[in-house]
């Protein structure tokens, strides 16, 4: 059966990464959040997908620049509130997490994960990391070998055309790994069941990705796909 994954929230008419699109994410039914980690100067984790303010409100700034109490009383542009990981963590609970290290703050969001996977263990077996820096991923890999990390975006464009080619040797599609495909590569159809086949018979898995309309939506689905990761609500 296919996970659906939440990216950033539902914001259609909430801010993403906030309370309130997250929220409206479980009430619609999904088990996993994805969401976006930024680090603050003081040292407490932000979810927000752009490093700059001007591109998700009225004010400026570098998010790693301001401390937590200078970023609580910014007012994004639909007017929802930042969420920090803490408040996260504690309210949404019972829901699977991604997280997508943004590479700006990468340093310091991984020590503060760190501290905190060291404290509660537990914590790994319900998330899923995203690094955008081979070398960082890898640091963290020798910290927690049993975190579960998402190979990067090369990785997953290797992988999709080696399936294409029926090549998943070429593809170096590793076992136990999550690739994220498009429903098209340039332009052409790329997910259905021969694809995602491709994939199964080396143990790995294939996520969604970001399906736009319904007929994309409906192709994943049909693809038999593991995940999709949606802006959209799940379909039954």
């Amino acid at each position: 059966m296919t996970v659906w994954i939440s990216h950033r929230g539902l914001s259609q008419d909430h801010d993403d990464n906030t309370r309130s699109s997250f929220k409206l994410a479980c009430d619609a039914g999904f088990s996993w959040l994805e969401t976006d980690l930024h680090t603050t100067s003081d040292n407490h984790i932000v979810l927000c997908h752009d490093f700059e303010l001007s591109h998700v409100s009225l004010s400026s700034g570098e998010i790693k620049n301001m401390t937590r109490l200078e970023l609580e009383k910014i007012q994004l542009n639909k007017g929802e509130k930042l969420l920090f990981l803490d408040d996260f963590m504690m309210e949404f609970s019972q829901q699977n997490w991604i997280f997508d290290i943004k590479p700006s703050t990468a340093v310091q969001t991984m020590k503060i994960l760190s501290s905190l996977l060291k404290n509660d263990k537990a914590l790994l077996n319900k998330i899923i990391f995203l690094f955008w820096n081979a070398e960082q991923q890898a640091h963290f890999l020798r910290d927690f070998p049993t975190a579960v990390c998402f190979p990067r975006k090369d990785e997953c464009y290797r992988a999709g055309v080696s399936a294409l080619l029926r090549l998943p040797a070429l593809g170096r599609i590793q076992k136990n790994k999550i690739y994220s495909l498009t429903p098209k590569l340039l332009g052409l159809p790329l997910l259905n069941k021969r694809i995602v086949q491709v994939f199964h018979k080396q143990n790995a898995q294939v996520i969604g990705y970001l399906p736009e309309t319904k007929n994309e939506v409906q192709q994943c689905i049909d693809a038999e796909v593991d995940y999709i990761l949606s802006n959209q609500k799940p379909v039954n």
